[in-house]
């Protein structure tokens, strides 16, 4: 008897699936895999609420928009019928092991409403909505023409803002500096001789870092190098710039390059004119950052940033390159 009842159960529960077409994931860019591994699991959970996953068309269809905040994710589950949405579904992952569950809720969510009857156009709910429908802002040109609804607000991919704070240790150089000067007995004689000198020193790294996308970060770079001893400098830099990530890891490898300003205080030369500079700046950046993915990053890197003095000329440059040790958050 109990088999019997069972089998009118199953019955009954097929009669009321539905097949449902699940569109590509948009949004899922943080790996390489992401795409189909989002994918296979919102066609998972789509088949544990009895209905059917299939990629033609169908009435019902499921979209899925996975967004980054930080280090967390958080998932939409819409369900669409005849192009209106007719049920919705929101769940954040606090990382990224929890994305499959946070997936997973999203679609039942969105599926609750489903029809007992596929055929009708009538949806009778059958759990109360979750969550309201997300606010959809439409960009409208000066000529009325209202775009593309994809390309809204609602759509962007939210940036990931990084302070940067480090220490290391740098590499200085100053320029070859000879002067004469002509008493008014038109005598002359050597002003002084001043070689390029290298000298070692600590460097302080400042940065910005906001990333746009999974690939590039805008960044606000700023290093200081100090040298103290019989002879001293400082010399710091301000540089506007970008990096490129060639991969989207855990651990990720950075190039890149800045242009902005910069000053030098240099206790080599005797004059004040000489000892102090500023001027346009330009640098470069090479390094490693692991846990890439997590609220708190630790960057390795290499830098190198050239000072020249004045506005007007580039024959006097100053130049530094450092190693540094920096964490980001």
């Amino acid at each position: 008897m109990k088999k019997f009842i069972s089998a009118l159960f199953s019955l009954a529960a097929l009669s009321f699936a539905a097949n449902v077409q699940v569109l590509a994931p948009e949004g899922a860019e943080f790996s390489p895999d992401a795409p189909n591994m989002v994918h296979s699991i919102v066609r998972a959970s789509v088949s544990e609420t009895g209905n059917t996953p299939v990629d033609g068309g169908a009435e019902i269809q499921l979209r899925t928009n996975v967004m980054t905040m930080g280090s967390s994710f958080v998932v939409v589950c819409e369900q669409i019928n005849n192009g209106t949405v007719v049920g919705s579904g929101r769940q954040k992952a606090g990382s990224i092991d929890d994305l499959d569950v946070a997936i997973d809720g999203a679609v039942k969510s969105a599926l609750a409403n489903v029809s007992e009857n596929d055929s009708d156009d009538s949806y009778a709910s059958t759990a109360a909505r979750q969550e309201p429908q997300p606010n959809v802002v439409v960009y409208v040109a000066e000529d009325g023409d209202r775009g593309d609804p994809n390309d809204n607000f609602a759509h962007k991919r939210p940036t990931r803002n990084y302070v940067s704070y480090g220490l290391g240790a740098a590499l200085w150089h100053n320029y070859d500096f000879t002067e004469d000067r002509c008493d008014e007995s038109a005598e002359c004689h050597k002003k002084y001789d001043e070689d390029r000198s290298w000298e070692q020193a600590f460097v302080f790294h400042y940065a910005r870092i906001f990333e746009v996308i999974p690939q590039a970060a805008i960044t606000i770079v700023n290093n200081m190098n100090m040298s103290f001893g019989d002879e001293w400098q400082l010399h710091e830099t301000f540089l506007l710039g970008g990096r490129f990530f060639p991969s989207t890891g855990t651990i990720t490898p950075f190039l890149g390059a800045g242009f902005g300003l910069g000053i030098q205080l240099d206790d080599h030369y005797y004059e004040n004119d000489e000892s102090f500079a500023i001027g346009l700046a330009g640098g470069a950046e090479l390094g490693v950052i692991f846990f890439r993915n997590s609220a708190t990053q630790l960057e390795v890197g290499l830098a190198w940033d050239a000072l020249w003095d004045g506005f007007d000329s580039f024959d006097r440059r100053f130049g530094a390159g450092s190693f540094y040790i920096a964490i980001n958050y």
